[in-house]
């Protein structure tokens, strides 16, 4: 009867405990995680989901990049791995960001073709909370604090 008695007090706590709502640093640090191991894999349709519309002309874009050796190059390399450097949310704006430090990294140039291999990189993500979901804007990156036209 005590190890029945056991299990049920067990399960009853691990279902509550699993039924808990995140909080909200704890779902953007997740979304940034996710976003950052699906971006820097190269999985982009996982990447558009976790992304602003507005991003998502500059993810296709990417995705269109990537050929058959890169991905046969990602394999042999192992995946990116994300974590969480810190984060910061300003619950007025519903806006969010998040630094992550990514591991074993495969970028592609767009303009070659030709990769390049980085142990680890830092990447700042932009988060904004739409329809009750925080999202991540990946727009085309500036350069030199202005918009490429090229």
């Amino acid at each position: 009867m005590n190890k029945l008695y056991i299990i049920i007090l067990s399960s009853l706590l691990f279902i509550c405990l699993s039924c808990q709502q995140q909080t909200p640093k704890t779902q953007i640090e997740q979304t940034a995680i996710d976003f950052c191991e699906a971006f820097y894999n190269f999985n982009y349709p996982v990447a558009q989901e976790l992304s602003t519309p507005s991003s998502l002309s500059y993810l296709s874009f990417l995705a269109s990049n990537v050929r058959q050796v890169h991905l046969n190059q990602l394999k042999t390399q192992g995946a990116a791995k994300a974590t969480v450097i810190s984060s910061e949310i300003d619950a007025n704006t519903e806006r969010a960001t998040v630094v992550c430090q990514i591991k074993n990294v495969l970028i592609i140039n767009p303009v070659n073709g030709k990769t390049k291999q980085i142990n680890t990189l830092q990447d700042t993500l932009e988060l904004t909370r739409e329809y009750d979901k925080w999202l991540i804007k990946k727009d085309i990156p500036l350069r030199n604090g202005k918009q490429n036209h090229d």
